[in-house]
């Protein structure tokens, strides 16, 4: 058997850093598929389909009945949104509307968490180049624990909430590129491109290219940039301030949310800072101290340094700080503590602060600061640590189990609304609009009605056919007194829907011996996916029950209507393709055991099907990946001798 060959050295120096890109892929495959799981599965659980508040008015005033109605649209792409002019979110919306076919704010959701893991990757890609292999892990984790949990959960639930991610995520691309740049480089343009673009997402857009054009002053007093091959950066960043302070706008419903007082802007943003730690001031100093070390490091570093890592670390810091105290000035009335759609932005800091604490422990230094560092380290994730587990624990028993109860009566009130036009089923507090009023109007749009998702949409009416057959009795209980509805066809255990007929077998002596029955010609709008809402013994094994969608034509059975479940005395959604030409419901109880009931069908479009279908699966998507990641790491330690260094680094 012949030997292999030995590999040379300069083979195997040119393979580290293709094994090293490999890894850091799969790495951010990983991170990737767990955050993006576990917002999912959030979602999932305690978000709705619902179009809620400020989008009845950003997206179905200006942007949805415009681009419907070909009125003026470009005008309303610009028009503000209280204090922000949110393009961004505007068009991704739209987008995700034309191409799903209804205004769906899972879907919405859904597309919003993919842009803030994506930040996520590229906070630790950045990280795994800028720092120390022993750091790598733990960032791995804090990034995990900032991006995946519930901290704001407003903004992972809210399908408008886009805005956010845009800030950050377009707001870390200039702060990473643009200052350390030239036109002549492609990742220049991608800084220069995003300074500018980050002005659609919200109104402290500018603050980017504020940090940037500060870090630039900075390098060139330093000597590590000249004034000749910075001034294209200077002025794009100029540009970009000018047009966001020019186009910045003022609302007058807003004013009383403006800090009233120096006392005011002081401690909110002091509480900002001690964020997530809540009536701890002292936090504040713990959680900011790494990037304020780094800070000092730049103004004590000897001239000729390179120091174009610290000093990204050091701006996207201090856009954090320009950030906070932006939102002090807008919302400091009172000196409250920050609102859960403010905490992504601080989450962004305190991952600023952890790659300052990673570059910081991964220079060489003296034992006694090595030490200092440890301790340092050890006091700051204990205390982001201890203040993360008190936010992760009142979002999940409180604040996201309110929001779900909320979205379950709003969705309740809307599709009553919907089916009967009625006005008294929005006379309620809990409906997705300050006012019944306004809402109603915003509804009277008959296109954007049109794009309503599952489940608040009206069902198709089923009308019985000339020859509908016998034994399938219909009942309505919309707006009847619900302490004792109607119950036709079903049985007493079973509430009644109260927004829908249904048709049941269930007869007043009890289970009937024989029940058929046959719709009119039914024909769609969307396509896609059908829900019917079924009750009784439908899909029981050895059932002789049946609900079937036939060819209108032909007669020829195209799809059977099964529940995942046998429901019993309760509703269970059931899905099925929609039929491409016209169809007809027939249903079958040919069984004296068994009963059934059944709604008319809602339409869903097949992109809200499939992301219904995929956030469902969250929690596996997110276990499976933390899986892989467990064993890869092992791998990789396996490959490595059990724990031996290797000099490419290639560690998570």
């Amino acid at each position: 058997m012949d030997t292999p060959a030995p590999v040379s050295a300069p083979a195997a120096a040119a393979a580290a850093p293709r094994r090293s890109a490999r890894l850091t892929a799969a790495y951010a495959t990983l991170l990737f598929l767990i955050i993006v799981g576990a917002k999912w599965a959030q979602f999932d659980r305690f978000g709705s389909p619902m179009p809620d508040w400020d989008q009845w008015d950003a997206e179905g005033i200006e942007l949805l009945g415009p681009w419907l109605d070909r009125d003026n649209f470009p005008s309303h792409l610009f028009h503000h949104h209280n204090e922000h002019r949110v393009v961004l979110t505007k068009l991704q919306n739209l987008a995700l509307v034309i191409g799903g076919g209804q205004w769906d704010a899972r879907v919405e959701a859904s597309a919003n968490a993919l842009l803030h893991t994506a930040l996520a990757v590229a906070f630790w890609v950045a990280g795994r180049r800028w720092l120390a292999p022993f750091c790598h892990a733990p960032l791995f984790l804090v990034t995990i624990a900032l991006f995946a949990l519930p901290l704001a959960w407003q903004n992972l639930l809210g399908g408008f909430h886009s805005q956010q991610y845009w800030l950050l995520g377009l707001s870390f691309i200039v702060l990473t590129t643009l200052p350390f740049s030239g036109p002549r480089q492609p990742r220049w343009w991608l800084g220069a491109f995003s300074a500018v673009l980050v002005l659609g997402s919200m109104g402290s857009g500018f603050l980017a290219a504020f940090v940037a054009a500060l870090v630039v002053g900075w390098r060139i007093f330093r000597g590590d940039a000249t004034l000749r091959d910075s001034w294209p950066t200077l002025a794009v960043a100029a540009l970009a301030v000018g047009i966001g302070v020019f186009t910045r706008v003022e609302v007058e419903w807003h004013a009383d949310m403006k800090a009233k007082s120096v006392h005011d802007f002081v401690f909110s943003i002091l509480h900002s800072l001690q964020w997530p730690l809540r009536d701890r001031h002292g936090a504040a100093a713990v959680l900011w101290a790494p990037w304020t070390l780094v800070a000092w490091h730049l103004i004590r570093a000897p001239r000729g340094s390179d120091l174009r890592v610290p000093q990204a670390i050091a701006a996207l810091g201090l856009w954090v700080l320009a950030q906070i105290a932006a939102t002090a000035y807008a919302r400091g009335a009172g000196a409250d503590y920050p609102a859960s759609r403010y905490m992504d932005t601080l989450g962004f800091g305190a991952l600023a602060n952890a790659l300052a604490l990673g570059w910081w422990l991964s220079q060489s230094a003296p034992l006694r600061r090595r030490l200092l560092g440890g301790l340092l380290a050890l006091a700051w994730l204990w205390t982001l640590g201890a203040g993360l587990q008190r936010i992760t624990r009142d979002s999940w028993i409180i604040e996201l189990p309110d929001a779900k109860k909320y979205y379950t009566k709003a969705e309740g009130h809307m599709r009553r609304y919907l089916a009967t036009n009625d006005p008294k089923f929005l006379a309620y507090p809990d409906i997705p609009y300050p006012s019944a009023e306004t809402l109603i109007d915003r509804l009277a749009h008959r296109g954007v009605r049109r794009l309503m998702p599952v489940p608040l949409r009206a069902p198709l009416v089923l009308a019985p056919a000339s020859d509908a057959g016998a034994g399938f009795v219909a009942n309505s209980a919309i707006g009847v007194n619900l302490v004792d509805p109607p119950r036709a066809g079903l049985t007493p255990a079973i509430p009644p829907l109260d927004y829908t007929a249904s048709f049941g077998s269930y007869g007043p002596g009890g289970l009937a011996a024989a029940a058929h029955w046959r719709s009119a010609p039914l024909t769609l709008q969307l396509g896609g996916w059908l829900r019917f809402e079924t009750a009784g013994d439908l899909g029981l094994p050895g059932a002789k029950v049946a609900l079937e969608l036939r060819d209108a034509a032909t007669d020829r059975v195209v799809a059977e209507v099964r529940p995942s479940k046998v429901p019993g005395d309760t509703w269970r959604s059931a899905y099925v393709r929609a039929p491409h030409a016209p169809f007809v419901v027939v249903a079958r109880d040919d069984d004296p055991a068994a009963w059934l009931a059944f709604s008319g069908p809602m339409e869903m479009s097949d992109v809200s099907y499939f992301v219904m279908r995929t956030v469902k699966q969250g929690v596996l998507i997110a276990v499976l990946a933390a899986l892989a990641t467990f064993i890869l790491v092992l791998g990789v330690w396996i490959r490595a001798g059990g724990g031996k260094p290797r000099p490419d680094g290639n560690a998570l």
